[in-house]
């Protein structure tokens, strides 16, 4: 199958779990909501990359976090809060392998610098009991996201992936702890499967250059 058919494979079920939306909860939402993340698991399984087992674990975590999220249990946010914390630390020291400092990365890094700051201002007196965790995966996908912007050669996959998902987890951030919105739900999960879709690919496009000595790393 060519990977033409796998994108569509992929953007087709995560457009079919946005309109299920409207329905939920029903019989087995959570593994709905995860397949898109399993159908870029296939797609990197299809390459022969040197990140080709980080991509996986990293896309594992983020599977396991989603269907957390999903389940009407004790504790799922804190369980799923855990599992994209451990994602996001594979994908940042994925993309630590593959850095390559260029002048204009400055700017994507004090946005991301000032991202953080923003958005602690407004956390920070809300969170109570969830301070510490939310700080800690604060800080872990701030990190995430500076390692995908030195990380970004071709195109712009790793920088708009680092971006969609620092909106997805702001949206997601502000609906439960500042002020619910309509359709937030709709605008997480978009941003997130896009962030998701971003990252593989670039991941997958910068790899290749890793297979020598990378003379251009900083070190």
């Amino acid at each position: 199958m060519r990977s033409t058919h796998w994108n569509l494979i992929f953007f087709g079920s995560s457009l079919f779990y946005l309109f299920s939306l409207a329905y939920r909860p029903y019989p087995m939402d959570f593994l709905l909501k995860a397949l898109p993340i399993f159908w870029l698991m296939l797609l990197v399984l299809r390459n022969a990359t040197s990140n080709k087992y980080l991509l996986l674990l990293a896309l594992a975590f983020s599977a396991t976090g989603d269907i957390f999220l999903a389940l009407p249990i004790k504790n799922s946010f804190e369980l799923g809060l855990g599992a994209f914390l451990l994602a996001q630390i594979i994908y940042a020291c994925n993309f630590w392998r593959f850095r390559h400092w260029q002048g204009w990365k400055l700017w994507p890094l004090l946005a991301v610098g000032l991202f953080a700051v923003l958005m602690l201002w407004q956390l920070l007196p809300k969170l109570d009991a969830m301070r510490l965790p939310v700080l800690a995966y604060m800080l872990v996908i701030c990190s995430m996201a500076s390692m995908a912007v030195m990380a970004n050669r071709h195109g712009h996959w790793l920088l708009i992936g680092a971006t969609s998902f620092l909106i997805s987890d702001a949206l997601l951030a502000w609906n439960l702890f500042i002020q619910p919105f309509p359709y937030s739900a709709y605008a997480v999960m978009l941003t997130y499967y896009a962030a998701q879709y971003c990252l593989v690919n670039g991941a997958l496009k910068v790899a290749p250059m890793a297979s020598g000595p990378d003379t251009n790393a900083t070190r």
